[in-house]
């Protein structure tokens, strides 16, 4: 990665480069104390290379931030993308069918709610996009601003569709089961009442 080899190049370069600057500042430190016939001269170099070197350092230090800023960004839309890919696929994944009697209907209950197990375990990485935008959001304007924007939109969107159509679900599975659940209680009382109706027609009637 060019991010971490111009790191590496960074630190080489800087031992490597302080050690000769240190060398060349000791040799003339030392002309000087020894009252050189050129001590103005040497001492204007002097000034010269660590002034050149001053600035070599910062031209690193800029580069290192802006390739670590770079990385950071598509590190980001990186991120971004996988998650909103994950959110739809997690949306292509929900069922319609509610089941056809209670105990389908209590089964597709306990897989939903392994479903939204499932599904919270991404609410972490949708709160990180959100978070990683709003923070490089006050770093860049412009479009780069804009896309940051637009990539955390999508993916805050399509995050709280998929936690509606859950909850949807949810509610619609409970509600079926209920139904079936009073069906249910309604065919026992039926067949319970048959039952009675039975035992007293099947009495001998008094004379």
């Amino acid at each position: 990665m060019l991010r971490d080899k111009f790191r590496e190049f960074s630190r080489d370069t800087s031992s490597i480069g302080q050690e000769r600057v240190d060398a060349v500042n000791a040799l003339a430190d030392a002309l000087i104390a020894a009252g050189h016939s050129e001590n103005a001269t040497v001492a204007e170099w002097k000034d010269g290379l660590n002034e050149a070197w001053a600035d070599l350092l910062e031209l690193m230090d800029t580069r290192s931030q802006m390739l670590a800023a770079s990385y950071e960004l598509h590190r980001f839309f990186h991120d971004a993308r996988e998650t909103l890919a994950q959110v739809q696929h997690k949306q292509q994944q929900l069922p319609e069918e509610v089941g056809r009697d209670l105990n389908t209907a209590e089964a597709m209950q306990r897989m939903h709610s392994a479903y939204e197990h499932d599904i919270q375990a991404l609410s972490a990485q949708v709160r990180q996009v959100q978070e990683d935008a709003g923070r490089l959001a006050k770093a860049y304007a412009g479009e780069k601003a804009a896309d940051i924007r637009r990539h955390e939109q999508a993916v805050s969107q399509a995050w709280a569709e998929l936690r509606g159509s859950s909850q949807g679900r949810r509610r619609l599975l409970l509600d079926t089961v209920d139904k079936f659940r009073f069906l249910r209680a309604v065919r026992d009382l039926l067949l319970w009442m048959d039952g009675v109706r039975l035992q007293i027609e099947g009495q001998e009637r008094p004379r």
